[in-house]
């Protein structure tokens, strides 16, 4: 996805980085997860622990 950039001055540039900041960011079309080898009670239990 090509993005449009005007040239150089200071608020055409922070327009810029604030458009980029909303754009979602998209995984390759081939990406696919790796086991990381706990299973999903493990995984429920360290979510839980991080969120409280």
């Amino acid at each position: 996805m090509k993005k449009h950039t005007e040239i150089n001055t200071k608020n055409n540039q922070t327009q810029h980085n604030a458009t980029i900041a909303m754009t979602p960011r998209r995984a390759h079309p081939d990406w696919k997860p790796q086991p990381c080898g706990l299973s999903r009670e493990e995984l429920r239990k360290i979510v839980a622990e991080i969120l409280g």
